[in-house]
């Protein structure tokens, strides 16, 4: 009896002692010396029960993440715990050292398989979804003079600024159409003027989103009930971006976003999507391969005959095989073009259209800086006509300059970004091991917090004597939540003019380095075009109160909950 009863007890113990130590991996792990929520290390699931609240209160998962770590703690590096079947999540909310990472440290960290998670199964083959490889570096490689200067002032600036023409005729449809100068939705008017602007880039053609929309108003004006104009090819790539960007979006907030976003291949709406857009893809590859085929080697080699992104990558590829000796490959096959093409589509589509609607609301919340740009571009663009795209990239203007710059800075449209430490590496002064994921704001809306110089990387160190400081000390880090173009321009000591400072401050909005946005100088371009058009056809009035929040969601981009707009054409 005894015996049994000791067996019974000692199974019962071993029982409890298991249990416990089950129980004790089911805590968080926070890594060694880096600040992180103590009372959320005491519980099973760490910081996930202050977050998820927050998260659904704000719609902004970024910076409610920041505010239950770096916020709360009042550190500019810490730790977000999750349960301990998951390692813990670092969160850096400094700027400087974020770029310095991100220009100077690529050999430490590269993209984190969290953030390749929420792309990769869509499009595995978009140099946005791949780790840094030799076959990436190659794709990039080929790609590159797709985005060079002088391309995109040849092949899109023409196109972006007929694009946003078409923009300024459907808004002065709306003008004349509503009383009082009533307030609208100016977002997907953006969304469809940035596809324009990019479709006809990318492959050529153009997709004519607005102009329908300007057919349909005009219908609608003159008092038909119908509209009977078939819809353009743009409305139909519009609803595929935007059901990419919603899936994207919704499937990056569930437990496993990449068996989510997998799960979506699968269905029949995605292949709808796949094959409506490469459909339409393929076409236009078709047309530009006879094109190319029929000419001799001598005029393949004359970059003067492309016509938008996919000439020139075709062109090539058709040159390099001629050369070679070989028959090309067949182009409509290649997933890696097809991929990087939907990439760009997306994310410049989408991204654009946001970053616009914020302007639009800076104009009307500052209305001293819109009274000031236009003073400043109607000064430098005489005359009542619209200055040309060339007009526009070839003029020298501090105050535009430093426009477009704070409002990249404070729309935050690309929130934060991921990296992996590739190798076992510090971030002020902490020990990062290799394979930790680093979670780094992007939006510089807020001072940061003061950091020990002698904590700093020795890159971080270099660059801030080079450029004689970091600019949160000066005027430049002033008010940082405020609408202030003046802090990016500095007077020339040598002339006595006033010049544009492209480092006065961190500039975060595009990350930067090897895996900074591929599309950056496209989309600047962008901007800078549709912003002088814009402040010089329409003031942008004050909004009722209803509207004039500036509260946002954040799905791939941030946008805000209320783009609105009211408008005076001038």
């Amino acid at each position: 009896m005894f015996d049994s009863l000791s067996v019974r007890f000692g199974l019962l113990g071993v029982a409890v002692i298991g249990f416990v130590l089950i129980l004790r991996k089911l805590y968080p792990k926070p890594y060694p010396a880096i600040p992180y929520n103590e009372a959320s290390a005491k519980r099973l699931t760490g910081d996930i029960m202050d977050l998820a609240p927050l998260i659904k209160e704000t719609n902004e998962f970024s910076d409610a993440l920041f505010t239950v770590t770096t916020q709360k703690l009042g550190t500019p590096i810490a730790q977000l715990l999750f349960p301990g079947i998951r390692k813990p999540l670092i969160v850096l909310e400094d700027a400087r050292e974020i770029e310095d990472i991100i220009v100077r440290r690529h050999k430490e960290f590269d993209k984190a398989p969290m953030a390749l998670e929420t792309i990769g199964p869509m499009f595995p083959r978009a140099s946005l979804a791949q780790f840094t490889t030799p076959e990436l570096k190659a794709q990039k490689q080929l790609w590159a003079d797709v985005m060079s200067t002088e391309f995109l002032r040849k092949v899109a600036a023409p196109n972006i600024h007929k694009s946003t023409c078409e923009l300024l005729e459907l808004w002065r449809l709306k003008a004349s159409a509503t009383s009082k100068d009533q307030a609208f939705n100016v977002h997907d008017d953006f969304k469809n003027a940035a596809l324009d602007a990019i479709w006809v880039a990318v492959v050529g053609e153009e997709p004519g989103t607005t102009r329908y929309e300007i057919k349909r108003l005009q219908s609608q004006l003159a008092g038909n009930k119908t509209f009977k104009e078939d819809r353009p090819i743009g409305s139909f790539l519009k609803e595929q971006v935007a059901y990419i960007s919603n899936t994207i979006a919704r499937n990056s907030n569930t437990p496993s976003p990449k068996l989510a976003q997998k799960f979506e291949t699968y269905t029949p709406r995605y292949r709808k999507f796949r094959s409506t857009v490469s459909g339409e893809m393929r076409r236009v590859m078709k047309k530009a391969v006879a094109r190319y085929q029929s000419l001799e080697l001598g005029n393949l080699e004359d970059d003067a005959i492309d016509t938008c992104a996919m000439d020139l990558v075709l062109r090539r590829q058709i040159l390099q095989a001629k050369k070679a000796g070989v028959a090309p490959s067949d182009p409509t096959k290649d997933e890696n073009m097809l991929d990087e093409m939907f990439a760009m589509l997306v994310g410049g589509h989408d991204s654009t259209a946001n970053t616009l609607c914020w302007f639009v609301r800076y104009m009307e919340a500052f209305p001293a800086v819109q009274t000031q740009l236009r003073s400043t571009l109607k000064t430098a663009f005489p005359g009542s006509a619209l200055p040309s795209a060339a007009q526009i990239l070839d003029a020298d203007i501090p105050y535009l300059d430093g426009t477009c710059e704070e409002g990249l800075r404070l729309a935050g449209t690309a929130k934060a970004n991921l990296r992996q430490a590739l190798v076992d590496t510090q971030i002020l002064g902490c020990p990062v091991p290799k394979g930790a994921e680093i979670f780094m704001n992007y939006h510089i809306n807020r001072s940061p917090v003061p950091v020990d110089e002698a904590k700093r990387s020795e890159t971080s160190r270099a660059a801030a004597e080079k450029r004689e400081g970091d600019g949160f000390c000066g005027v430049a880090g002033r008010d940082l939540g405020s609408f202030q173009p003046r802090r990016w321009i500095v007077v020339d000591e040598t002339t006595g003019k006033e010049r544009f400072d492209a480092y006065a401050l961190p500039s975060l909005a595009f990350g930067g380095g090897f895996r900074g946005c591929f599309g950056r100088k496209l989309a600047m371009m962008e901007f800078r075009i549709m912003v002088v058009l814009l402040v010089l056809s329409f003031e942008f009035l004050p909004l009722p109160e209803e509207y004039k929040s500036m509260a946002a969601k954040e799905k791939i981009f941030r946008e805000p909950d209320f783009p609105f707009a009211r408008i005076r054409a001038l």
